[in-house]
């Protein structure tokens, strides 16, 4: 997992964060904004079998535990990550996240097609280190918010 400090500028009015997608050496094909308003939400384990993406991921408010699994080794790899930090998701990776503080907004660029036919999701609690990770934060499970989908992966 590769995680990227942003310097991020801090006023009366707020902060700005510049992001230099140079750095990143990726032709960049998609934005996509998460809006999570409770605090224990959880998305993922996505990744695609077909035109798998790369993922920039970056928390523009709130705070996250972000996850990062390898489909072949099936080795975990997760960061806390907060308005100061990003992070790198490569395409042979599955990636999720669990939201810490109401009204997280995370951004994510993206590098591939979407492709619905090829999306697939790991349930979380049936990869061991993301389920100890997780309880280690939900402490009420009545709290805990995550789709359909992937509660019963596919």
């Amino acid at each position: 997992m590769q995680i990227i400090a942003h310097p991020t500028f801090t006023d009366h009015r707020g902060s700005y964060t510049p992001i230099d997608t140079n750095l990143l050496d990726k032709n960049w094909i998609q934005c996509s904004v998460s809006v999570n308003e409770k605090p224990f939400t959880f998305r993922g384990l996505h990744y695609q079998t077909e035109n798998p993406q790369t993922k920039y991921v970056k928390v523009v408010r709130g705070k996250i535990v972000d996850f990062m699994l390898d489909l072949e080794t099936q080795e975990v790899d997760f960061a806390i990550l907060d308005s100061d930090k990003a992070v790198l998701i490569p395409n042979n990776k599955a990636h999720g996240f669990l939201t810490l503080e109401p009204n997280t907004l995370v951004v994510y660029m993206i590098d591939d097609v979407y492709n619905q036919q090829c999306e697939k999701s790991i349930v979380w609690n049936k990869v061991p280190k993301v389920k100890e990770v997780v309880e280690a934060y939900v402490e009420n499970f009545d709290n805990f918010v995550i789709s359909d989908k992937d509660a019963i992966g596919k």
